[in-house]
Order: C-alpha cells, then sequence, then structure tokens
C-alpha cells in the first residue's frame, strides 16, 4: 500500500518560500490505480518526485508497505527507484547513446530482473519491435514515450508512476 500522510513541499524564491504541496493525504491499495489530474504547476510530478525518493518533503510522510521512505539513505533512495517502482517521466529521459532495444531494457538489468521474452513481449505490444536498433533521435514523439513505458515496465516492478504517460 502506497500512503501520503499531511505532505508538504515548496520551493525556494527569492520571495521566499513557494508552497506547492500543502498537507496532501493520499491512500492507494497494491493493484489500484489513481490519476492525478490539475493544472501545469500544480504540484502533479512534483509529488511523483517525492514518492519516487527523487526529493524531499518538507514535512510529512510517505510509507510503501508500511515503510517509511523520509529518512532513508540516498543508497537505500536509488534502491527503491531500481527495483521497487517503475518511472515513467514527462520528459522521457531515454539514454542518447543506447538504442531502443537497451533503453527499453536498462532498468530491468538495473534490477538484475531482465527477461528477453518479457522485453521481446513488451516491444511487440508497444510497436517497438522494428525500432529496436534505432536511437531516441531517430523516433518520434510517441514513440520516445512508448519505450519511457516500455523501459518502465520491463523490470516487473510493483509500483508504476507516470508523469503525462
Amino acid at each position: 500500500m502506497l500512503a501520503i500522510e499531511q505532505l508538504y513541499k515548496s520551493f525556494p524564491t527569492p520571495q521566499g518560500p513557494l508552497p506547492i504541496l500543502q498537507g496532501v493525504d493520499v491512500r492507494l491499495a497494491r493493484g489500484s490505480s489513481l490519476a492525478l489530474m490539475g493544472e501545469s504547476g500544480s504540484g502533479k510530478s512534483t509529488l511523483l518526485h517525492l514518492v519516487a525518493g527523487l526529493d524531499r518533503a518538507d514535512s510529512g510522510r510517505i510509507l510503501i508497505d508500511d515503510v517509511p521512505l523520509d529518512g532513508r539513505s540516498e543508497a537505500s533512495l536509488a534502491q527503491w527507484r531500481r527495483e521497487g517502482i517503475g518511472l515513467v517521466f514527462q520528459q522521457y529521459n531515454l539514454i542518447s547513446s543506447l538504442d531502443v532495444g537497451l533503453n527499453l531494457t536498462f532498468q530491468a538489468r538495473l534490477a538484475g530482473r531482465h527477461d528477453p521474452h518479457w522485453a521481446a513481449y513488451l516491444a511487440q505490444r508497444l510497436g517497438l519491435a522494428d525500432l529496436l536498433e534505432r536511437y531516441p533521435e531517430q523516433l518520434s514523439g510517441g514513440q520516445q514515450q512508448r519505450v519511457a513505458i516500455g523501459r518502465a515496465l520491463a523490470g516487473r516492478p510493483a509500483w508504476l508512476l507516470a508523469d503525462e504517460p
């Protein structure tokens, strides 16, 4: 289960702190889904970055299966990102020096869970099977997004976080 309790996050500005998230509470059971909707700048990406351990909250708690993210070391958070979640970033974050096939399997290889059959299935299902030897700059935006989605799913993570997929 994902539990977010009284989460606050602000960013410094010359005029003082700019509050982004103010007292967010969310509970999400494993196997369920949640779509966050709101205007640009409303904090959706910030919330995903906090849950992914890419940033730290000012206050509040994030618990994954009753284990708090706050207080974890950077190494522990990196392990969480590598093994516990799949991330689809708003800007794709594909590795330009790797072809589609290697981008697709990158996360799963880092987590030690690369399964060539699963990767081939994802490539086929996402319409990428004929593009595996191309590089990100040779793809359309939609194709790059599908590679990013496939990369997030390739390691069969327990949680999938997607920012404007």
